[in-house]
């Protein structure tokens, strides 16, 4: 049995459409399910869903607040009975008869089926450059930051379709903003991923649901799934400005000796990076009571901190390079020790 979810947020006038070509679609190829998730639109969406179910399997989620897409389609799974579960948008920009296409790679052994707009034969109708480059641009750092995306040409699609097994061992799933697909492949439990190109139509009804708080929402996404490393390597350009600018602060400003400023700016440097890993890079993963890690963080960093304040100290001194390129290269020499002992030693 096919389920396929469609969240929805003010789509009432896309549904008598999408509803009778998915019907058409599928009719006599496989059983099927619609699971409507709605965030309570108030051009009355659901009412006229559960008008529809009269005519077509369709089962309504009505949710009161508007949580977002991502969650939108997590809570379809959950209550879906199919054993391949599709997602698709409600604004008729997903061609419905691509589905029994879609089936049909699912039955040749794929786990994950993508209809993609990038692969040989795929394309967008209508775009603007700017959406466009937007488009690229989120494909571009999800197939940098991600390693399990990299072959995948349109890890942003909102059009797939997959085997229930594939969110069955997925684990700590925490959807942002409307790209659940990427989490899925970042997470899931699959071999294969087949890609079948379509055309991304025109939206004919309503308006598009992307903004600029989507956007972000997509960035700090894909930092959350990226790498341990990557987080790190971010909270460490971070700890970077706050030691550098302690040093200028002491060094220019108050004219404290290098000594003395680079001590005090590695410490301050070292408490910020240590919240920051512990709020963001390893959440979750403490070990032990918040000041025990503190103490384990410092030790664990001990050979870094000594690395960069030796270094810093010997290049200002022998060397007489100026105070900040001297702490800067301090920085450099302690990164890579730090991590993986901090790794190691403070999170699991």
């Amino acid at each position: 049995m096919l389920t396929i979810v469609v969240p929805t947020y003010n789509e009432r006038e896309n549904l008598d459409e999408l509803l009778s070509r998915i019907d058409s679609a599928l009719s006599g190829v496989v059983e099927y399910e619609v699971v409507i998730v709605d965030d309570n639109s108030p051009d009355g969406t659901a009412e006229r869903a559960r008008e529809l179910s009269s005519k077509y399997n369709v089962r309504v989620l009505v949710r009161l607040t508007k949580k977002g897409l991502s969650s939108a389609v997590l809570e379809g799974f959950r209550i879906s009975e199919g054993d391949i579960v599709a997602v698709m948008d409600a604004d008729l920009q997903h061609p419905p008869e691509l589905l029994r296409e879609m089936i049909s790679k699912i039955e040749d052994g794929c786990d994950i089926v993508i209809a993609s707009r990038y692969v040989k034969g795929g394309s967008v109708e209508g775009w603007s450059l700017l959406r466009k480059l937007i488009s690229k641009g989120a494909i571009l750092i999800a197939r940098i930051l991600l390693p399990k995306v990299r072959r995948i040409r349109d890890p942003v699609s909102g059009y797939f379709m997959l085997k229930r097994h594939v969110l069955e061992k997925a684990e700590d799933m925490n959807p942002k903003g409307f790209k659940i697909l990427m989490e899925i492949l970042v997470k899931g439990n699959y071999s294969r991923v087949c890609e079948i190109p379509y055309t991304f139509g025109l939206r004919r009804r309503g308006t598009s649901k992307l903004g600029t708080g989507e956007i972000f929402n997509y960035l700090i996404h894909v930092l959350n799934l990226s790498p341990s490393i990557v987080r790190f390597a971010l909270v460490g350009a971070i700890g970077t400005i706050v030691n550098l600018g302690v040093l200028a602060v002491m060094r220019y400003g108050a004219h404290i000796a290098h000594e003395i400023s680079s001590a005090v700016a590695i410490e301050l440097s070292v408490i910020s990076n240590f919240i920051l890993n512990d709020i963001w890079t390893f959440r979750r993963s403490r070990r032990s009571g918040f000041v025990q890690s503190v103490l384990r963080y410092h030790l664990s960093n001990l050979a870094g901190i000594l690395t960069q304040y030796g270094t810093s100290v010997a290049l200002f001194r022998f060397l007489s390079l100026e105070s900040i390129m001297a702490q800067f290269i301090g920085i450099i020499a302690g990164f890579f020790v730090n991590y993986f002992l901090s790794k190691s030693l403070v999170w699991r």
